[in-house]
């Protein structure tokens, strides 16, 4: 029985750009969804609470998240100033 490395190595590539196209699928597209996907990881999103602060002292809370609860390892600096701006500007109170 003769091998073909051709085919194995096309099926190989199928399956990691499969991966790939799943992986990019579940990225967060909006700043909300980023919001949303990287703050709830670690805890509940408590909507009611964060709505008690003013719009400019929202972006506060994820500095001391990344700064003091270990957030850093979730939020990368470039996702922290998304989240800042989307909770300062575009964030909604029910």
């Amino acid at each position: 029985m003769r091998v073909s490395w051709a085919g194995a190595g096309a099926g190989v590539l199928l399956t990691l750009l499969a991966g790939a196209f799943a992986w990019w699928w579940m990225q967060p597209r909006t700043p909300q969804e980023l919001f949303k996907a990287r703050c709830s990881s670690c805890h509940e999103l408590r909507i009611e609470r964060l709505c008690e602060f003013e719009p400019a002292l929202r972006p506060v809370i994820v500095e001391v998240m990344r700064r003091e609860h270990g957030a850093d390892q979730v939020v990368s600096e470039a996702e922290a100033l998304v989240i800042q701006h989307y909770l300062k500007e575009e964030f909604q109170c029910p």
